[in-house]
């Protein structure tokens, strides 16, 4: 790293750190430090946009997040920034552009949310912004949304008809109402544009939460029920039957109501809804009808022309405008099994993007390299496909390490220079996978060499796959399992023995030996064994299996402060911060359970430092400045333990917690003023959010613990009073009267009683006649 990147670095460090402190000139100090390193960083630009808005200077703001999006044009956050400071300095013209481009890039990541958001706010700034209002019906009609889905394609219907375009206003009502046939709105537009009346115009659209649950479906594809039963087709042909129903569902999704047999005048209504914007999320620029045009063609002359004319037509569309996986994946199958093979791996690999064609897609592009001759490309997209079925057959809460543990393994393939070698794999992987029923033969194989004792490691199928004795250590694995079941472990450790001699450097193994030693009660010689392992997995640069195996060892030996320092330092390597802080968090509860509150105040710190600069999630803040204070509690610094509490509160106003903390340490230390702020402060947060029966419970806890505290008394009087509780009032002014006049205090003891005999209490002679005394005595 550069000095100047350091530099760099370090600026947007001390920036992240300023603005979680909510020191807002601070952090645009330093994001501006930083942008004099790197001008363009997009990072940078967003971060000093936000301390700029936050302290009110919008106009720089904007300026900010505008050159953001001129060095980041695919980053929808500068664009919808952009927007909001628009709107938010009044001037709504400015609004639309940036905010249907927020929204068009959300779309594309599959953030629905945010793009609804995005075009809610067009609609604040024209409330006839027609891509704005077709763009929302598509997006509410396709995540199941009718009752909205009907609202905006008659606002679309109303601005339609107030253009003179009466027949598309007359198709966008007819496909409301085909939307909820029951809807009385619908019928009634209808019924008004067949009449010649006009429709009412939209009024500006109210801010709104957009949720949906299936988020991440594109919405070129229709919602679907998708079953995880094993198919009888092998994974091209699934997928390719896939493709060919998304793209027939691209066509016939479109006849609705009376327009069943007209899909070209439905292109033209979409065209004329978006008013020369790309509306349809599948179209991404161009004539509408001419991507329909050939699409239809594409997908109802398939079977009754040849696959090439097939695809002329499907291809067509995709120059037109289409854009969408399942036709790059069609287009792909096809000319793979022709003699234009690099447009084949043109459109598969832009199909990969999509899960239902990735797969066999990876398969198709490995089967057309290899007949290319590109034999290295090959074997990499045959790892590819079956890193992705290996990932698909594990439990879903260990798909996400299989994945990452395919990287070193492809990193070994690409530097394996055997082509003897390569074809094998080829081989191997081509005949795992390329039959139906493919997923109950993969979890066969990992059956066959994954080790059957509890807490033992999931291991990659490439792993064994692209070892040179891959056979003779399924063949070893086999016979471990068989005596681990009978509970030989004494043979199966034998074996273990046994297979490592031809096999020394196959570390799975070896983990399987340490997993062998726990069964056996042999921690000491578990934990050697899995730390060595560590250390040769970090020495090859194989950083995620040697964070595997230190996890592994940690549980196994939790107090292991070496293994637990070296797990936090390749955590940091790799830029799993969530994870190193959480393992800072578990040292410094090793350290403080073993009464060494020194070593576990600096290993909270030093998590506390990582949670700042890497602007981890709040509560994990909250949850180690916790720790702190409970250290500086056990220390007696109580002083300090405020001050850790006050920033608590700072960052989570509602932590109970740390409230209740700060009342008790502020009455310990004499600061009865301050605390009887808290309390009054407390009691009105618990009314406010609607906790009035814990006000009570609060009140006694603080009397049972500091009855000579007469403000806190004071406080449960009237609660008690505020509640109807006349007697339990009476008895808490009675001891405030008491407590007063075991300190002097006469004159605030006849106030407490004058008090009571407001309350007509039954005795009220016998208070009245100690008030009498009181008088005499003075």
């Amino acid at each position: 790293m550069t000095e100047s990147q350091n530099r760099f670095h370090e600026a947007m460090n001390q920036g992240h750190t300023a603005a979680w402190d909510q020191d807002w000139q601070d952090a645009a100090d330093h994001y501006r430090q930083a942008l004099e390193e790197m001008p363009d960083d997009p990072k940078a630009l967003v971060s000093l946009g936000l301390a700029l808005y936050e302290l009110g200077l919008y106009d720089q703001s904007l300026q900010y997040y505008a050159q953001a999006v001129e060095v980041s044009p695919e980053d929808p956050l500068g664009f919808e920034k952009t927007s909001q400071l628009f709107e938010l300095l009044g001037q709504n013209e400015q609004v639309i552009t940036p905010a249907l481009r927020a929204s068009e890039l959300y779309h594309k990541e599959g953030n629905i949310a945010k793009a609804v958001e995005c075009l809610v706010r067009v609609n604040r700034a024209d409330a006839e912004n027609l891509p704005a209002h077709s763009r929302l019906a598509l997006i509410y009609e396709r995540t199941g949304r009718k009752q909205q889905a009907v609202t905006e394609f008659l606002i679309v219907a109303s601005l339609m008809q107030h253009q003179g375009e009466l027949e598309n206003a007359k198709q966008a009502a007819e496909h409301a109402l085909s939307i909820q046939p029951t809807s009385r709105e619908a019928a009634e537009a209808l019924s008004l544009i067949e009449n010649g009346v006009s429709l009412p115009k939209p009024i500006p659209s109210r801010e709104e939460t957009f949720r949906v649950e299936r988020e991440s479906i594109p919405l070129s594809e229709p919602v679907t029920s998708r079953e995880d039963e094993v198919s009888d087709l092998d994974p091209v042909a699934e997928a390719h039957k896939k493709a060919l129903l998304a793209l027939a569902n691209l066509v016939f999704e479109q006849e609705a109501g009376d327009r069943k047999n007209d899909q070209v005048e439905f292109a033209r209504e979409m065209q004329g809804i978006a008013d020369g914007t790309p509306s349809v999320g599948f179209i991404r620029q161009g004539d509408p009808q001419i991507v329909f045009t050939h699409l239809q063609r594409a997908v109802i002359n398939r079977g009754k022309v040849s696959e090439q004319e097939a695809a002329e037509e499907l291809e067509k569309a995709v120059e037109a405008g289409l854009d969408h996986p399942a036709a790059y994946f069609d287009l792909g199958f096809i000319h793979s099994r022709g003699d234009r093979l690099e447009s084949a791996v043109r459109y598969l690999e832009r199909s990969l993007g999509a899960a239902d064609y990735a797969l066999a897609a990876r398969i198709i592009l490995a089967r057309t390299m290899r007949f290319m001759g590109r034999l290295n490309e090959a074997a990499t997209n045959y790892l590819e496909a079956l890193r992705l079925a290996d990932a698909q057959v594990v439990p879903k809460d260990q798909s996400a390490d299989i994945l990452r543990m395919y990287d070193p393994i492809l990193e070994a393939e690409s530097k394996q220079s055997d082509p003897q070698i390569k074809n094998k794999l080829c081989d191997l992987i081509e005949d795992m996978l390329f039959r139906p029923g493919w997923q109950i033969h993969l979890a066969q194989t990992r059956g066959d060499y994954q080790i059957d004792i509890d807490g033992a490691p999931s291991i990659p199928v490439g792993e064994v796959l692209t070892n040179p004795q891959g056979y003779r250590i399924v063949e070893s694995v086999r016979t471990i399992n068989q005596y681990a079941r009978s509970g030989h472990m004494r043979s199966a450790m034998e074996e273990a023995y046994f297979a490592i001699q031809f096999a020394p450097t196959y570390l799975p193994l070896h983990t399987y030996m340490g997993e062998l030693l726990l069964k056996q009660e042999h921690l000491k010689e578990a934990i050697e064994k899995f730390g060595a392992i560590a250390q040769t997995y970090r020495a090859r640069g194989e950083t995620l299996h040697a964070i595997k195996v230190l996890q592994r060892l940690l549980k196994a030996a939790p107090m292991d402060l070496n293994a637990r320092m070296q797990l936090i330092a390749l955590q940091e390597e790799k830029g799993q911060y969530n994870e190193a802080i959480q393992e800072k968090v578990n040292l410094a509860g090793v350290y403080y359970n073993l009464a060494d509150l020194n070593r576990a105040r600096e290993a909270y710190l030093d998590a506390y430092q990582l949670a700042q600069n890497t602007g981890t999630n709040r509560e994990l803040t909250v949850n180690i400045l916790h720790h702190l204070a409970d250290i500086e509690l056990q220390s007696l610094d109580w002083k300090h333990a405020v001050e850790i509490y006050e920033q608590i509160r700072s960052v989570k106003p509602d932590d109970y917690q740390a409230t209740e903390k700060l009342i008790e340490l502020k009455l310990r230390l004499g600061q009865d003023q301050q605390a009887q702020i808290e309390v009054n402060d407390y009691l009105s947060f618990m009314e406010i959010s609607g906790e009035d029966e814990l006000v009570l419970t609060y009140l006694e806890k603080l009397v049972d613990e500091y009855p000579e505290r007469i403000f806190i008394r004071r406080k449960k009087a009237e609660l008690h009073l505020k509640d109807g509780q006349i007697e339990a009032a009476i008895q808490e002014y009675d001891a405030i009267g008491e407590l007063l006049l075991d300190v002097g205090d006469r004159e605030g003891a006849k106030q407490a009683i004058r008090a009571i005999l407001d309350l007509d209490p039954p005795d009220k002679v016998e208070y009245q006649e100690l008030i009498n005394k009181l008088d005499g005595e003075e």
